[in-house]
């Protein structure tokens, strides 16, 4: 191989290594990485703040239409339910329902038809 052609791929090698390094250098952090307290997107009221509220906002409506369908069929009893959403179309139905057994059955089948929810979780108790 000549030196020209050696000094050519010495060289190509070496600036891909210098790319991958200064891609990587974004990553060690710096104060522009997640949990970051002094100025990155943490606590400090930056965009992972507002992302947060936006999630809770969700979940928050998620839980409102679920209540609000299950009030809307007597046969549930739903004046003794709770609906909390554990995130990722999850909800969690607690309580008794005032119907017994058919209001539990049907809490569970007319939560799982809510637009959003992707998973029920049975939390309810029978007198």
């Amino acid at each position: 191989m000549s030196r020209i052609a050696t000094s050519a791929r010495w060289m190509a090698v070496s600036a891909a290594a210098l790319a991958a390094a200064a891609l990587t250098a974004g990553c060690a952090g710096g104060g522009y990485g997640y949990g970051y307290e002094g100025g990155g997107y943490g606590s400090s009221g930056g965009p992972m703040s507002n992302r947060e509220a936006a999630r809770q906002a969700h979940e928050q409506r998620l839980e409102d239409r679920v209540m609000a369908a299950l009030r809307a069929d007597p046969r549930v009893g739903a004046q003794g339910l709770r609906v909390t959403s554990e995130g990722d179309g999850t909800v969690m139905i607690s309580g008794t329902p005032a119907n017994g057994i058919e209001g539990r059955t049907l809490a569970l089948r007319i939560a799982q038809g809510v637009w959003g929810v992707r998973k029920v979780v049975n939390n309810m108790t029978m007198n």
